[in-house]
């Protein structure tokens, strides 16, 4: 009888143990591989990505509704910094053949965007509905992608950006 309740303890132990485990893991996205965000075709050019597509505050929450997958570009007319930036997104878009996206800053107050974007400019990431990174105009780890383009297209390679 007592080799039983030992047995029991010891089973008990380990589903314990290993269920934490597993629970933590999960929680942490340990068994989970690099996310790969992949353009809904709807933004993929033919041909040369030469300009902004722009969107209206309604237009950008239907995509959110709608569970697209896009990159919006956040900037403000008349700012250098944002000027710079655009002529980064907009080669790095011509070589991938993504059409990007482009908001006013101004419109971004009256979205859900403004849950994350506080400064302009930024370059939004949205995979399946859901913002996942954005470049921080007020990051000094995000600094180094407003000045260079080749930090630029690193910080854009970190969503591994795929086109279906």
């Amino acid at each position: 009888m007592k080799k039983l309740k030992i047995w029991q303890l010891v089973s008990l132990l380990v589903v314990v143990v290993f269920g934490g485990i597993l629970f933590v893991g999960l929680a942490a996205g340990w068994f989970s591989g690099d996310a790969i965000v992949i353009i809904d075709k709807d933004y993929i050019c033919e041909d040369e990505c030469s300009d902004f597509k722009d969107v209206l505050v309604s237009d950008y929450e239907g995509l959110i509704n709608d569970k697209k997958t896009f990159i919006l570009f956040v900037d403000q007319d008349g700012c250098t910094t944002a000027d710079r930036l655009r002529t980064y997104a907009l080669d790095w878009a011509s070589q991938e053949k993504i059409q990007l996206l482009r908001m006013a800053f101004s419109d971004v107050k009256e979205s859900s965007l403004f849950n994350f974007v506080k400064y302009y400019p930024s370059v939004v990431i949205v995979s399946e509905g859901k913002v996942v990174g954005w470049l921080k105009a007020d990051s000094d780890d995000d600094a180094v992608a407003y000045n260079d383009y080749n930090d630029f297209a690193k910080w854009m390679e970190a969503f591994k950006i795929r086109t279906r």
